[in-house]
């Protein structure tokens, strides 16, 4: 049991970068659904949104 814990360690650099990968992941997960359930609901609303570099501006 003891060889088991002792094999388990992660060194800060590996640590570090994987912590930044986990987090970077949910952000890019949490942006696109966000962006798409305000798509969703433009069309729902009947609203008429059109997609500019970055923003969406009405018609």
């Amino acid at each position: 049991m003891l060889s088991i814990i002792q094999n388990l360690y992660i060194d800060p650099g590996s640590g570090s970068l994987l912590f930044q990968m986990i987090l970077s992941g949910l952000l890019t997960i949490l942006v696109f659904f966000r962006r798409v359930m305000f798509y969703i609901k433009s069309l729902l609303r009947g609203k008429g949104y059109i997609q500019t570099k970055n923003r969406l501006e009405k018609k």
